[in-house]
Parts: C-alpha cells; sequence; structure tokens
C-alpha cells in the first residue's frame, strides 16, 4: 500500500512537470459543446440568444428507467457466468481427484481456466458497446462531463468483470492455488487475446481493405490509359480523314471502309495489348496520402485507460495473495509499449493532439482503489488466519476490532504521506512563480505607459 501511495504522488509530480514543459499546467478545462448534442431552442437567461436545451429531468428519467437497470443486468449476468464456470472447474477438480477422468483428460483443468479469460474479455467488449450507447443517449452538452460518465461506467463493470472471480475463489473457496493458477491464466489469455484484438486483426483487416483499394486503383488506371491512348489514335484518325478531301464517291466508300476498318483494328489490338501488358506496382499503387486516409480513425484512451487502471487494481488487490501479479503486468506494459506504437504507426490514423493538465478522472479512481486495497488485503490476512496465528487466544470480535482498527491506521498513514509531498515539484513552483513576476511586472509597465500617453494627449489638446 505505501507503494501504491507513492506511486500516485510521483505520478502527480511527474505529470505536473510534464505538464509545465508542454505549458498546460494552469490550463482551464473548456467547456466543449459535443457535436451530438441535441435539444429544444431555448433563449439563454445569460446571452439572451437562442441555445440548445436539454432538461435534466429527462436524462435523470433514462439514467433511472434505462441506464442503471441496464448495468445491472449486464453485472448479474457476468457474475452468474463467471459463477458457473468456477462451478465446472470444481466439478473438474473433484473428478480429477477422485480419479473419475482418463489421464489424458487431466488437461481439461486448464479449460474453465481459459473459458472464464475468454468469457471476461467478450463480456467486457459488449459491456464497452452497451455502455458508449448509453452514454451518448443520455445526451450530455459538455465533453468533460460525458467523459466522466463514460469512464465511471466503463469501470463499474470491469471491476466486476476482472475481479469477481478472484474475490470469490479467495472469500469463499479459500482455494489459493487455484486463484495462482487462475490469475496466471487470466494474465496470459488477456495479454495473448489484447494484441490479438488491438494489432493483429486490425492489421490483417486495414491490409485487407488497402489491398482492395490497390486493385480498384489500379483497374481504375488501366481503363483510363486505355481510353486515353484510344482517344488519340481516334483523333488522329479523324483529322487525317478530314483532311483529305476526296472528290469520287469510290474513295470516299474506300476511305469510310478504311477509317471503320481502322478504328476496329485499334479497339482490337489495344485491348488485347492492354490485357497481355502488366503493370507495376509503383506506378498504380496508391499514394502516401491515399493509403492513411483509408486507414480506420483512432477512435479514444478509454480501453486503453481502463486495460492499465484494471492491471494497478490486480497489483494492489492481490499484492497478499500473487505477488507475480507486478511481474506479469511489468511484462504486459513491455510489449503494450511496442503493440500501441505499432497500432499508430502501422494501423490507425495518427489523432489530433488534445491540450490536457492531468489525466482526471482516472487519477481520482486509482486514489479510491488505494483506499479499497487496504481494507481488501486486511480481509485476506483475517480470511488467511493471520491475526489468529499471531495472538492463538484472540476472539472473533476482537479478531474484527483488530482488523478495524489495522485498516484504519493504514489509510491514515497513507493520507499522512500524501499530504507530506507537494502535488507540484519545487523548482517548478519557482518557475511558476517567476513568470507570474515577469507578467506583473509587464502589467505594471503596460499601465504606466497608457498613463503617459493620456497626460501627453491632454497636454497637447488646449494647445492645439
Amino acid at each position: 500500500m505505501i507503494w501504491a501511495t507513492g506511486f500516485l504522488i510521483f505520478w502527480r509530480r511527474r505529470q505536473a512537470e510534464i505538464a509545465y514543459q508542454w505549458n498546460t499546467l494552469d490550463m482551464e478545462p473548456i467547456e466543449e459543446i459535443r457535436s451530438t448534442f441535441k435539444g429544444q431552442l431555448h433563449r439563454s437567461p445569460v446571452t439572451g440568444k437562442l441555445e440548445v436545451y436539454y432538461p435534466n429531468w429527462k436524462r435523470l428519467l433514462f439514467r433511472l428507467l434505462v441506464t442503471i437497470p441496464m448495468i445491472g443486468i449486464n453485472i448479474m449476468l457476468v457474475s452468474f457466468v463467471i459463477l458457473l464456470i468456477i462451478r465446472f472447474q470444481s466439478w473438474i477438480d473433484r473428478q480429477l481427484k477422485i480419479g473419475r477422468l482418463p489421464h489424458l483428460m487431466s488437461l481439461t483443468e486448464f479449460l474453465p481456466k481459459i473459458l472464464l479469460a475468454l468469457v471476461t474479455t467478450i463480456f467486457s467488449d459488449i459491456y464497452k458497446r452497451i455502455a458508449r450507447w448509453l452514454t451518448n443517449q443520455e445526451n450530455y452538452r459538455e465533453q468533460r462531463v460525458h467523459d466522466d460518465q463514460m469512464i465511471a461506467k466503463l469501470f463499474a463493470c470491469s471491476c466486476v468483470n476482472s475481479y469477481f472471480s478472484v474475490f470469490y475463489i479467495a472469500f469463499f473457496t479459500h482455494k489459493y492455488i487455484r486463484l495462482s493458477h487462475q490469475l496466471t491464466t487470466i494474465f496470459v489469455m488477456k495479454q495473448f487475446w489484447g494484441n490479438i484484438k488491438e494489432a493483429i486483426i486490425p492489421y490483417i483487416i486495414s491490409n485487407t481493405h488497402l489491398s482492395v483499394l490497390i486493385q480498384m486503383s489500379k483497374k481504375g488506371r488501366i481503363r483510363y490509359a486505355e481510353r486515353k491512348d484510344l482517344n488519340k489514335e481516334l483523333k488522329r484518325i479523324l483529322d487525317e480523314w478530314e483532311n483529305s478531301k476526296l472528290n469520287t464517291t469510290k474513295q470516299r466508300k474506300d476511305n469510310h471502309d478504311y477509317t471503320t476498318k481502322a478504328v476496329d483494328d485499334i479497339l482490337t489490338d489495344n485491348s488485347l495489348n492492354h490485357r497481355s501488358s502488366t503493370s507495376t506496382f509503383e506506378t498504380l499503387s496508391l499514394s502516401q496520402a491515399e493509403i492513411e486516409c483509408s486507414q480506420p480513425k483512432w477512435t479514444d484512451l478509454y480501453e486503453d485507460y481502463l486495460e492499465m487502471v484494471v492491471q494497478f487494481g490486480y497489483i494492489i488487490f492481490l499484492s497478499t495473495l500473487f505477488p507475480l501479479a507486478a511481474f506479469f503486468s511489468l511484462l504486459n506494459n513491455l510489449i503494450e509499449i511496442r503493440t500501441d506504437a505499432f497500432k499508430l504507426c502501422m494501423i490507425y490514423q495518427r489523432p489530433f493532439s488534445q491540450r490536457v493538465k492531468d489525466i482526471g478522472q482516472w487519477q481520482i479512481i486509482m486514489e479510491y482503489m488505494v483506499f479499497a486495497a487496504i481494507i481488501i488485503n486486511c480481509i485476506f490476512c483475517s480470511t488467511r488466519g493471520v491475526f489468529r496465528r499471531l495472538i492463538p487466544d484472540l476472539p472473533f470480535g476482537g479478531e474484527i476490532f483488530v482488523l478495524v482498527c489495522i485498516e484504519h491506521a493504514l489509510i491514515l498513514f497513507c493520507k499522512i504521506i500524501r499530504s507530506s509531498f507537494e502535488e507540484v515539484p519545487y523548482w517548478v513552483r519557482i518557475e511558476k512563480a517567476k513568470m507570474e513576476y515577469r507578467r506583473r511586472q509587464a502589467l505594471k509597465k503596460l499601465e504606466c505607459d497608457t498613463l503617459l500617453h493620456r497626460k501627453d494627449s491632454l497636454c497637447h489638446a488646449p494647445n492645439e
């Protein structure tokens, strides 16, 4: 827990340094009106102009009747499916223990673990689509409020989707060896499937789409070349025919037959020559701008942030039960860096940058996760009998009292550590103070110059 608190403190300080370097530290959030915001025209009491207005009671009614029930149904459905898979795992373990399954069938022990990792990933993708639809239907005016509501919905379901099976095994079954195997499978499968879903599948789709466009471009340029050559040859023949003014009908008829035969020969030869000719990729491929325009657009950063926050939760929630979570997270991040770079450079259109001073709601979520991790780890220690081994004669009520005292002491200690460090480094505060001093000096000089200019104007006015 001390590491998690120190990590968040270091993150805030490093974030302030980067924000100062990019001149976004003191930037006020701009209330951007979403392009998809819809409503009725209403005269603003502030500006007196007609503005789009959407009543809050409609949004509240939609959240009560649609959003909350749909989120609840999704959470219950995910929990029910996860419980079924866990029970299936228990049944396989019992069958293997009593020897009812053949020796080769012992490989089925890993089937429920793999199935659970895949099911949670599929449900996560489905719920992200539902969360996007619900947030869009709630029709928020400002982009900041829309992002906060979207983050809250995604994190609510991801907590159940990612941590429910782990907490159920730890709190109710107390099979910690199975928990370690389950977490290892989840980390490996999510990393494997995440790289396939985020990089490999979009890369294949993008290349297929690009190859189709290149083939269409080749065919279009071939047709254009055929028509261009044909038009040139026809123009030359028609010019010769018009220039040769023959007097006799026979000569005119022969000339007409000659031109008709020549046109037919040109059409036949032109089609045969172009069928047999092969064009190079360099002359018929798409340009770099056309290739980049054909690539899909980068959607948003919700999934990337959510993946890191869920991973942070695995580390701090299960630090007493699965210390290898930190190692797997480090390995995943090393691979994720290259995967994201590959996506930005090879698959998607590079997105426009947005000026922000921090990561917003995600920082608050991680701070609350640290407090939740303190409570969860204390409960883990109690269920594993750590307190009873230290104090054998401790009654159940005394154990609960000790648990609450330790939990409150750790939370207080984390708050003391957080309040002991400034969120903004010292050198950044000094540089901000220097900039503020220079700004005030420049403002004073401007006011003095303006006052002197007015005095000179007043002195010259009577003389004139």
